[in-house]
Order: structure tokens, then C-alpha cells, then sequence
């Protein structure tokens, strides 16, 4: 009975060192994985409060890297749109000037308006996996309406609305003909121009939001991040685009086709002028996110190092260390296994 009771005590305290030991060797074999310390109050003891500390800020700062290029990815894209939208403004009024200049085809510029607005609207519908780039902070809903949609959109119908109602025929009746060049210019700078204003663009035109996207990209940084279609220079450009493509530019007469022309390249002009402003402010953006991210990689950087001293182990030692702790507890296994095997009948 006395061998008994002194195998199983041998046996308990075995088995207790044996889960220790295990425990240790779980946070070497960790230490060993990670590079850094298992259980940092035990390694570090008042220090480790200092490297919670560092943590929090590295992990703020990795967020906002992570965002910010999240952000970066939103404005080249929209800065490739605008390139675009630019590049097919600049073509439409090199066109012009050429018609002014030798008379060219109308057919060809009121074909290539046409495209340009569809491609117009398509650009400005452009999205990503954050949604649409020009809908302002209303970025799940498509911001430009389809000026060609059947049914007619609201645009289309307010445009023909306005020509009807100015002149008393629509754009494809053979009276187009008779406009004279006073009364295109009037309808142009009247109700032609109304449709386009900040009012009729947002209700005929545009779901998009004045309030664009604004980001967090310092810990202490922020910035607009985005563009909203409803800029001046998308007004404009889209007013040039229907001028030339939708009021029967084919029919006018001499006098008339002229007034249009230079009215939509004066139009033109002005969103051209618009949209670079606008560029330059989106490269404004893309600088400022860029320097930010840029000093908060420094930043971590210079956090990164500071925990690699807090918490980084010596590999060699923590190796080492495993090493005997498997030891030990293969020993206390053999140990516990050689006691079990005892019987007090093998020595009577």
C-alpha cells in the first residue's frame, strides 16, 4: 500500500511538471514562429505597457496605409476618367474649328457629338469596388442619366420640351430651316442654356452629390477624395455635346449652323478650362494621400524598430531553450512510464 501511494504521488507530480513544461515549450516553439516574445507582461514587465502603447499606434497606421491605398486607387482611376473626358473635349473642338474653317460635314460633327456624350456619360458613370467615382458621397447609384435611353430620359425630354416650345416644331421637321441666327442665339443663351444650369442639370441630368467623398489619411489628416459630376465643367461639356448633336444642326441654315458652332466651341473652351482646374485639383489630392502615406511609412518604420527591441527574442537562445524543454519532458515521460511499471510483487 505504502508503494502504492508513493508511486502515485511520484506520478501526479510528474504529470504536473510534465503540463509546465508543455506550457513553456507552446510559448517557445510561438517565440520561436514569430520572432517576438510569447507573453510580453512576463518578458517585459512594466515595460509592456509601453509596447501596447507602440502597438496600437503601428496598427492605426497600418489601417490608414491600407486605406489610403483604397483612396490612391479611387483617384487615379478618376484622373484617368477626366484625361479621357478632356482628350474628347480637345478633339470635339479641334473639329470645330476645322468646320468653322472649311465648312466640313455637319453630318460628321453631329455623329461625333453623339459619341462624345454617350462616351461622356459613360465616364462619368466609371466605378469601382467603392462604387461610382463621380456620384459625389452618393456612390451606389449610377450619377449621370442615359441622355439616349428609351424611354427618352428626363434630359431628352426637357431639351425637346424647350425647342418645341421656343421655336413650335421639333428638331427633325424641314422648319428647322427657317431658324434664323438671332433666334438660335436667343434659344441658346435662353432656354437651351436654362437646361444646363445648376438647377436643370440636377434635375434632369444628375443624381450625383455636391458633397464629395472626404478621407482620413493621417492620423491627423484628411482630405476630399473625389469628384462629383456635378462640377461646371461637366455641365458644360455636356451642354456643347447636345447642342451640336440634338437641336437639327443638320437643317439650320448657313447663318444659324455658324452661331451654333461658335457658341458650342465658346462652351467648349470654357469646360476645357473647367476640367483642367478640376484635374489639378484631383492631382492636388493624389499628392497629398501619397505624402501622407509616405511619412506614415516612415512612421512605422520607425515603430517597427522600436518593437523589434521591446519584443524580439534571441532565435538562438529560444531554440536552445525549446531544445532542453523537450528534453526534459521526454525524461519525465520515461520517468512516469518506469514508476507505472512498479509492483510491489517484483520484490517479494
Amino acid at each position: 500500500m505504502l508503494l502504492k501511494t508513493s508511486t502515485y504521488s511520484i506520478t501526479a507530480s510528474l504529470r504536473q511538471t510534465v503540463a509546465l513544461l508543455q506550457s513553456q515549450l507552446a510559448r517557445g516553439q510561438k517565440e520561436i514562429t514569430t520572432g517576438r516574445h510569447a507573453d510580453l507582461a512576463i518578458a517585459l514587465g512594466v515595460r509592456a505597457s509601453e509596447s501596447y502603447a507602440i502597438n496600437d499606434i503601428h496598427d492605426a497606421l497600418e489601417a490608414t496605409l491600407g486605406s489610403n491605398r483604397v483612396v490612391s486607387t479611387r483617384l487615379d482611376t478618376t484622373q484617368a476618367a477626366l484625361s479621357a473626358l478632356l482628350s474628347d473635349a480637345q478633339q470635339m473642338r479641334s473639329s470645330l474649328v476645322v468646320t468653322r474653317t472649311t465648312g466640313g460635314e455637319r453630318a460628321a460633327i453631329i455623329t461625333q457629338a453623339s459619341q462624345s456624350l454617350t462616351t461622356f456619360i459613360g465616364k462619368l458613370n466609371s466605378s469601382n469596388a467603392d462604387g461610382f467615382l463621380f456620384g459625389g458621397v452618393s456612390t451606389d447609384q449610377e450619377p449621370i442619366a442615359n441622355y439616349v435611353a428609351v424611354p427618352p430620359s428626363a434630359a431628352k425630354l426637357a431639351l425637346d420640351a424647350a425647342f418645341s416650345a421656343t421655336f413650335g416644331f421639333t428638331q427633325s421637321d424641314p422648319a428647322v430651316a427657317s431658324i434664323t441666327s438671332a433666334q438660335m442665339q436667343s434659344f441658346l443663351s435662353g432656354p437651351f442654356d436654362a437646361l444646363f444650369s445648376d438647377a436643370g442639370w440636377k434635375s434632369d441630368w444628375s443624381s450625383a452629390s455636391d458633397v464629395v467623398l472626404h478621407s482620413q489619411i493621417g492620423l491627423s489628416v484628411s482630405t476630399d477624395a473625389s469628384i462629383s459630376a456635378n462640377e461646371p465643367a461637366m455641365r458644360k461639356i455636356a451642354s456643347a455635346y447636345a447642342m451640336l448633336s440634338d437641336i437639327g444642326a443638320q437643317q439650320l441654315s448657313n447663318d444659324a449652323y455658324n452661331v451654333l458652332v461658335e457658341t458650342a466651341m465658346d462652351t467648349l473652351d470654357s469646360g476645357i478650362r473647367d476640367l483642367m482646374k478640376t484635374r489639378a485639383r484631383v492631382g492636388v489630392m493624389q499628392n497629398t494621400v501619397k505624402n501622407a502615406s509616405d511619412t506614415m511609412a516612415t512612421q512605422k518604420d520607425y515603430f517597427d524598430a522600436q518593437l523589434q527591441d521591446l519584443e524580439a527574442v534571441d532565435p538562438t537562445e529560444a531554440t536552445t531553450r525549446v531544445n532542453n524543454l523537450m528534453t526534459r519532458i521526454e525524461t519525465a515521460y520515461t520517468l512516469t512510464a518506469r514508476i507505472n511499471q512498479l509492483s510491489l510483487t517484483k520484490y517479494l
